[in-house]
């Protein structure tokens, strides 16, 4: 019996060496990434104050682009720009503002894909895009470095036009036209007023109804004419009457486009939006059918006729991976975030973002760069992604996905136990 419980602390003991011995290089190799992202942070901060500074919207962002493919270039990286998509989501076919950059590893082993994003908004970069954009190339910057000893691949895909995702000439055109094919995880930062793991995004696709009646004079003979700005009252009022046996986290917003020239002429002519959200994307499908049926339904009851054509491109929502999840918590503590900083989301947007993690294994680091409770697209953001402290927030953000980066190219076992986790959430989908 002794000799037994003996035979068996043995070989503990073994295991407990051999584990030693398997886990040390592997810290050496993380110890050297992380090195590589310090000496590699202050040419990435020049990158990120120039960005900036160019603060280019959706579409027109030439000079960002093209330094962040310069500078990858200068790390190895084989990079493509002009990018292939289908012409109904951006005109003449090529997303002149994005691009696709690659460097293999020492042999087979799985993709890693990061994102960038480098758009700003009208009071320039208030939702950070400029960090977003440096934190992933401070991170492939690193992991260049190893590269050459580590199996698989690296993949960055500079994402343009983010701020009018919904239109499609984004990550959805790229999509698409193929641009993420063969990733096997794909990872992304932003900057927030918290560090967060939380993947909840809203599906949103937009409906835009014309209406077409009758003009006639509204005194003398309404009773000839027919009143197309009746139709668009019907479906705003039959939209609110859903909301009752909606789901809480369905979102239905509308506006009145168009409803008539002149008080006292019957208008013709009315036009109508709304936007559908929802936490998970089938669910907003279902919302969607129904706004439209308001739309439907209005028409049958003014007798207007409707024009409504359904939008070639729109939002999902992310499919959140509870493996993922856990894995890049524990990257972010490695960093020594502080759990208690570590929080939930408490509103929701919508995002193109949503579509490639609809599509493939996501995860989107929130990091905190400004006071909890600071807005996002606000001058206090803008101000915050242009600091000092939130370049300090950009390279832990960076160091964090460059580690979580590293050890998915080093363990394909935890690379398929994510993918298995993604079909398994995706398949529970609106369920």
């Amino acid at each position: 019996m002794e000799r037994n419980v003996c035979r068996g602390w043995g070989r503990v003991l073994v295991g407990v060496i051999l584990t030693l011995l398997w886990v040390a290089p592997a810290s050496a190799d993380e110890k050297a990434l992380l090195a590589a992202i310090d000496e590699q942070a202050g040419g990435c901060k020049a990158v990120s104050q120039r960005i900036f500074q160019y603060k280019e919207l959706g579409q027109q962002e030439f000079k960002s682009s093209q330094l962040l493919m310069d500078e990858l270039r200068k790390l190895g990286f084989s990079v493509a720009g002009d990018l292939k998509v289908p012409d109904d989501l951006i005109k003449g076919g090529v997303a002149k503002t994005a691009f696709r950059a690659e460097l293999n590893g020492k042999g087979p082993g799985p993709t890693v894909a990061l994102m960038l994003e480098y758009d700003a908004l009208a009071n320039g970069h208030s939702c950070g895009h400029n960090l977003i954009a440096t934190s992933g190339l401070l991170a492939a910057a690193g992991l260049a470095k190893l590269m050459k000893d580590t199996p698989g691949r690296l993949l960055v895909v500079g994402t343009p036009d983010e701020e009018r995702g919904s239109l499609g000439g984004g990550k959805t055109a790229l999509l698409e036209g193929g641009h993420f094919q063969g990733a096997d995880v794909v990872l992304i930062t932003h900057p927030e007023g918290y560090w967060s793991t939380d993947q909840r995004f809203l599906a949103m696709k937009r409906a835009t109804f014309v209406f077409k009646g009758k003009s006639a004079h509204a005194a003398s003979a309404p009773h000839k004419g027919v009143n197309a700005l009746r139709a668009a009252i019907l479906t705003y009022n039959c939209a609110d009457m859903l909301r009752e046996h909606l789901r809480q986290d369905v979102r239905i917003h509308g506006i009145i486009k168009k409803g008539g020239e002149a008080v006292n002429v019957v208008p013709a002519l009315a036009e109508i939006e709304f936007a559908a959200r929802a936490i998970d994307t089938a669910t907003m499908e279902d919302a969607y059918r129904k706004v439209v049926n308001c739309a439907k339904a209005a028409e049958l009851g003014s007798g207007a006729t409707l024009e409504f054509k359904e939008p070639r491109a729109y939002l999902k929502a992310p499919v959140a991976v509870p493996v993922l999840k856990e894995f890049m918590l524990a990257r972010i503590k490695a960093q020594g975030v502080p759990e208690k900083e570590i929080r939930d989301k408490e509103n929701f947007g919508s995002s193109d973002l949503g579509n490639v993690a609809h599509a493939y294994p996501t995860f989107n680091l929130s990091f905190k760069i400004a006071p909890f409770g600071t807005a996002g697209h606000s001058d206090a953001m803008r101000e915050a992604a242009g600091s000092e402290e939130g370049w300090k927030a950009t390279v832990t953000a960076a160091k964090t996905i460059a580690s979580a980066a590293y050890e998915l190219l080093n363990n394909p076992a935890k690379v398929k136990e994510i993918q298995e986790s993604f079909k398994e959430a995706k398949a529970k989908e609106g369920k």
